[in-house]
């Protein structure tokens, strides 16, 4: 009875743990990067993502909150110098954006990593996930975060993103230096 039951708790942690995707952050920089997954519990340590390269982890989704992938130049997260992936589940649904408030400094983000060559998000599931695209060295406050309250400083909608009725499965890319060759 007790192995029925372990086996019932382990094929159900399967089940959970395969409903979630992927994230992938594809470094297209001529540069390494450096990157923290932070949520409620804390955060990973420095992940270096090498140029031209790429780097996965399961999407996750924490009982509070949801998931910011910080990307700094260095392996040091500064202040005013970090571009930020975030990542969200709730009711069913995966949302997701892009933040330049910790870089941008007014409509000039090029201290945030990645944005002098753009910055992307996207899914393989392109017909329920937003594709979202700020263009090389371009102001795009519908695109992404440049301050905490869009609305009430820049009067624009909230820029956030999601998958619909495509559940939580689907994988999401967050590119730097977009307008690269693909890794």
């Amino acid at each position: 009875m007790l192995f029925k039951y372990i086996l019932s708790l382990y094929l159900t942690h399967i089940a959970l743990v395969a409903a979630l995707g992927q994230l992938i952050v594809a470094n297209r920089c001529s540069r390494d990067m450096w990157i923290w997954s932070v949520d409620q519990r804390g955060s990973s340590r420095a992940i270096k993502v090498h140029a031209r390269s790429r780097y996965t982890e399961p999407i996750r989704n924490p009982p509070q909150g949801g998931v910011s992938i910080k990307v700094s130049r260095s392996e040091q997260l500064l202040g005013g110098h970090h571009t930020q992936f975030e990542y969200a589940v709730s009711n069913n649904v995966l949302y997701y954006d892009i933040s330049l408030v910790d870089c941008a400094v007014g409509q000039d983000a090029s201290n945030c990593p990645g944005h002098i060559a753009g910055l992307e998000i996207y899914s393989p599931n392109q017909r329920k996930c937003n594709r979202v695209t700020c263009k090389s060295n371009t102001f795009c406050p519908e695109k992404a975060y440049y301050v905490d309250t869009p609305m009430t400083k820049l009067g624009h909608q909230e820029p956030v993103f999601g998958c619909g009725d495509a559940g939580t499965g689907a994988d999401l890319t967050f590119v730097l230096c977009q307008n690269q060759r693909s890794v």
